[in-house]
């Protein structure tokens, strides 16, 4: 882990430069507001190792996101789940995300000038439940900002699960990020469930940004209920492929 962490701080300094990777995929738990470029595309990959109880289980999510127009973009992903050695196919997502108000990807240069963008998106998703896992919908609006060295989002969230029950749940998450260099930020999450307040969970991470083309993030989330005993290890990675 050491090793790893020493590489990561040699890329860090080795390719530290100034760039703008609006892709929306800023944080681990948290949506951001901004959206790609008209016509870049990404691939994505993030998991999460869930330790509930001393019983470990993985979550695997693999992707690609692609920028429509500098207002629009839409993603394709896959649920993989991992648990007492069985890999299965949990569920696949598309995902799409359009900008409602403020500046985004296509204003890049009145970023610099501006210095302080603000936006808010709105993100659909659909996932088709595989391997008896139910149909999800979920919608978000996403609103942030940057100041300064600082970025700043927050989502209102709403999830509907086509179960036998028709559970649905309205969730809240937001993020503060903040940049230490060009390549290097650190930053903090909080995310919930509106109706339980022992179900929020704080995220703390870290992000690197070897260049325009790579970021990695970071982070561990724990309950703030004493009561919690279950934490969740997670790793995104998005790799700019044009």
């Amino acid at each position: 882990m050491k090793r790893f962490l020493f590489t990561l701080l040699i890329l860090n300094c080795c390719f530290a430069i100034k760039a703008y990777a609006h892709h929306g995929k800023k944080y681990l738990v948290t949506g951001s507001y901004d959206l790609p470029h008209q016509g870049s595309l990404y691939a994505l990959f993030a998991t999460d190792v869930q330790n509930n109880l001393g019983n470990k289980s993985y979550e695997l999510e693999p992707g690609i996101l692609y920028g429509l127009q500098g207002r629009w973009e839409i993603e394709f992903h896959m649920h993989h789940g991992i648990e007492d050695g069985e890999f299965h196919i949990e569920a696949l997502a598309l995902e799409t995300r359009i900008g409602i108000f403020g500046e985004f990807s296509e204003h890049e240069d009145h970023y610099v000038e501006n210095n302080s963008p603000f936006g808010v998106s709105l993100l659909v998703e659909y996932e088709k439940g595989l391997s008896d896992h139910p149909d999800n919908y979920e919608g978000r609006i996403i609103a942030g900002t940057e100041v300064g060295a600082y970025s700043i989002d927050a989502n209102i969230i709403w999830q509907q699960a086509f179960d036998e029950e028709r559970s649905h749940e309205t969730r809240y998450a937001m993020g503060v990020k903040r940049t230490v260099s060009q390549a290097f930020g650190i930053g903090a999450e909080l995310d919930g469930n509106f109706s339980s307040i022992t179900s929020t969970k704080i995220t703390p991470g870290i992000y690197f940004s070897a260049n325009e083309q790579f970021d990695l993030k970071l982070g561990t989330s724990i309950g703030v209920s004493p009561s919690s005993d279950n934490t969740v290890v997670r790793l995104a990675l998005v790799y700019g492929i044009q």
